[in-house]
C-alpha cells in the first residue's frame, strides 16, 4: 500500500489471523483485505472500505483475484470514500474508533 495507508494483521481473540489485515489511514481503521474462499473453492480475497458513521455502497468492497489487486482496488475506493466525507465525518469515525473496546484495535 502506499505511505499513506498502512495494514496491519488482523488479530481476532487474541490470536493474528493469517491473511488478513486491517488498513489504517491517519490512525483510523478504515477497513479490511483477507482471504477468503471465493465460488468452487477458489482463492480470492475480499475487501472493504468504510466508516463506522457514513453508509456503505456497493462500490465500497468487493473480491479480487490477488493481494495487489485486492490493494489497488480497495484504494479506489478509499479515493472515492475521501472525496464524499468532510472533516466532521471524519471527526465522528475517530470519536467512535476511541470508544470500542480495546479487543476492536
Amino acid at each position: 500500500m502506499p505511505a499513506d495507508l498502512t495494514m496491519r494483521r488482523t488479530v481476532i481473540g487474541g490470536e493474528t489471523a493469517q491473511d488478513d489485515y486491517i488498513v489504517i489511514w491517519d490512525e483510523l481503521t478504515i477497513g479490511r483485505i483477507f482471504r477468503s474462499i471465493g465460488v468452487g473453492g477458489a482463492q480470492t480475497w475480499s475487501w472493504s472500505v468504510s466508516l463506522p458513521n457514513v453508509p456503505q455502497p456497493s462500490t465500497h468492497r468487493g473480491r479480487a483475484s490477488s493481494l495487489d489487486a485486492a490493494k489497488a482496488s480497495f484504494r479506489g475506493a478509499w479515493s472515492d470514500l475521501q472525496a464524499k466525507v468532510g472533516y466532521e465525518e471524519i471527526k465522528a469515525a475517530r470519536e467512535i474508533q476511541a470508544r470500542r473496546r480495546p479487543w476492536h484495535r
